[in-house]
C-alpha cells in the first residue's frame, strides 16, 4: 500500500498539471475544519492537494450581472463583504452564523458544498439562488453544473461558485434554530428570496436545511406567500403552510413535533428579516396569535 503524498500548488496552472500527473486517488483540503473538529482521519492514500496556496481561487465578485465567488474564498469574506450583502445579504447573514470565528476564518464555500452537511448553513441560501458550481478534474478543463446535480466524493474540484443574476431576488433571508444562540449547529434553517413591493410579495423561493439530507424546496410555503399583501392573514398561511412541509418532510421523527412548532417563530424572523421590520411588530404579534 502506497503511503499518501500532499501537493500543494501555488496557482491554477500547477494545480491542473498536478491533477493530470496523479494517476490514484486525489483528495482536497482547503480550510480543514471537519477535521480539526470532527477528527475526521486523513486519506490512507492518494495524493491530498492543498488548496490554501492556489493564487485566484479567493474572490468575490459582485459588479456583474452574475455574482462569481472563488472556491476558497471564507465563509468570514463573505460576511464581510459590502457587495454581497448589497445584492444577496441573505448569503452575507449565513456566513456569519456559521461556526465561530476561528472556524469562518478557515472554512471555505467550496468545502461548505462538498461536506455535504445536512445542517450546513450556507446550503439552503445557496440552492434558493440557483447557484452553479465551476469544477475541473483531471483533465483540468472547467465545466459548469447546477449545484442541485453536484455529488461529492467523485474527483471533482469546486474552482467557483456563480450566483446567476436573474434569479437573485431584491429581498432574501436566511435565520437559523440551534440548541444555543451562538456556535451552534442548525437544528433547521430557512432561506427566503422574494420580491417585494408596496407591501405585497411577488415571487417567492423558500428553502429549509436539516430536514433532509440536503436543502429541501417548501413549495407550500411559497404559494401562502407569492402575490399576496403582507398581513396577518397571510403570515398565518404561511406558518400552516410550513407546519405542513416539516410534517411531509419529516413523518413520525421523534423531531417532528418540536419541529413543527419551532419553524413558526421561524418563519416570522425570515419574513420580518427580509422586508426590514422588528420581529416584534404588531403584525407578526397577531399572526402568532
Amino acid at each position: 500500500m502506497n503511503a499518501m503524498a500532499v501537493a500543494a500548488p501555488v496557482d491554477m496552472a500547477e494545480l491542473r498539471a498536478t491533477l493530470a500527473a496523479e494517476v490514484g486517488p486525489v483528495h482536497f483540503i482547503a480550510g480543514g475544519t471537519d477535521m480539526l473538529i470532527a477528527g475526521r482521519p486523513l486519506p490512507g492514500t492518494g495524493l491530498l492537494v492543498d488548496l490554501a496556496r492556489v493564487a485566484g481561487m479567493a474572490f468575490i465578485s459582485t459588479d456583474d450581472t452574475d455574482i462569481r465567488i472563488g472556491g476558497t474564498t471564507t465563509v468570514a469574506a463573505l460576511a464581510a463583504d459590502s457587495g454581497l450583502r448589497g445584492r444577496f445579504p441573505a448569503l452575507c447573514e449565513a456566513a456569519a452564523q456559521c461556526g465561530s470565528v476561528q472556524i469562518r476564518n478557515r472554512a471555505t464555500i467550496a468545502g461548505n458544498i462538498a461536506n455535504a452537511a445536512p445542517a450546513a448553513d450556507l446550503m439552503p441560501v445557496l440552492f434558493a439562488a440557483g447557484a452553479r458550481l465551476v469544477l475541473i478534474g483531471r483533465d483540468g478543463a472547467p465545466r459548469e453544473i447546477a449545484l442541485c446535480d453536484y455529488t461529492p466524493n467523485l474527483g471533482y474540484l469546486i474552482t467557483e461558485v456563480i450566483l446567476p443574476g436573474d434569479a437573485l431576488f431584491p429581498y432574501s433571508a436566511f435565520v437559523k434554530l440551534g440548541p444555543r444562540r451562538d456556535l451552534t449547529i442548525s437544528r433547521l434553517n430557512l432561506a427566503l428570496l422574494a420580491e417585494y413591493q408596496n407591501n405585497h410579495f411577488g415571487a417567492v423561493r423558500v428553502e429549509a436545511g436539516a430536514l433532509g439530507l440536503g436543502p429541501l424546496r417548501l413549495p407550500l410555503a411559497e404559494i401562502a406567500l407569492a402575490g399576496r399583501k403582507l398581513e396577518p392573514a397571510t403570515l398565518c398561511d404561511f406558518l400552516s403552510a410550513l407546519a405542513a412541509e416539516v410534517d411531509a418532510a419529516i413523518p413520525g421523527r421523534n423531531s417532528q413535533i418540536y419541529k413543527r412548532r419551532a419553524v413558526a417563530g421561524l418563519g416570522l424572523d425570515l419574513i420580518a428579516q427580509a422586508v426590514g421590520l422588528s420581529p416584534r411588530d404588531r403584525l407578526f404579534e397577531e399572526a402568532a396569535e
